[in-house]
């Protein structure tokens, strides 16, 4: 359970929680803003209100689900040529490192589409993750 109550109250410089809104006393609610979330993960907050005495309030519990970021797919297309060229004829230690490094930056979302583009277009030469493994084996 994350608690920013600390950080809000202080004025704490967090990169990740900040003040969304001062607020004054015709306002009862309080804004913050929550950076620094992953993408595609599910969060859940348990939140409640503390009155100048120290007692909490019920809890209530927000659930909140963050994007997938978007797939550049032109980019995956590239990918796809670049990796496609790697393992075209003689492989060297230094194009299988260089096809690992640029296999193992991609996120889920992009390795997906840089799958399938591989697989459309060059599933003659081998499927993607079969020639993945025969170039690079097991990892």
């Amino acid at each position: 359970m994350l608690s920013f109550v600390d950080d809000i109250l202080s004025g704490t410089k967090s990169p990740c929680v900040m003040l969304g809104g001062i607020p004054d006393q015709l306002t009862s609610s309080i804004r913050v803003i929550i950076r620094c979330l992953e993408p595609d993960t599910t969060y859940m907050f348990r939140l409640w209100g503390v009155d100048n005495t120290g007692r909490r309030s019920r809890p209530s519990e927000v659930t909140i689900k963050t994007p997938c970021p978007a797939v550049d797919d032109v980019k995956a297309q590239e990918i796809a040529d670049k990796i496609y060229n790697l393992f075209n004829g003689y492989t060297s230690g230094k194009e299988q490192q260089t096809a690992y490094n640029t296999l193992m930056d991609l996120g889920s979302p992009s390795l997906h589409r840089v799958l399938y583009h591989y697989n459309q277009r060059y599933e003659s030469f081998g499927e993607f993750t079969w020639r993945c493994e025969d170039e690079l084996g097991p990892r």
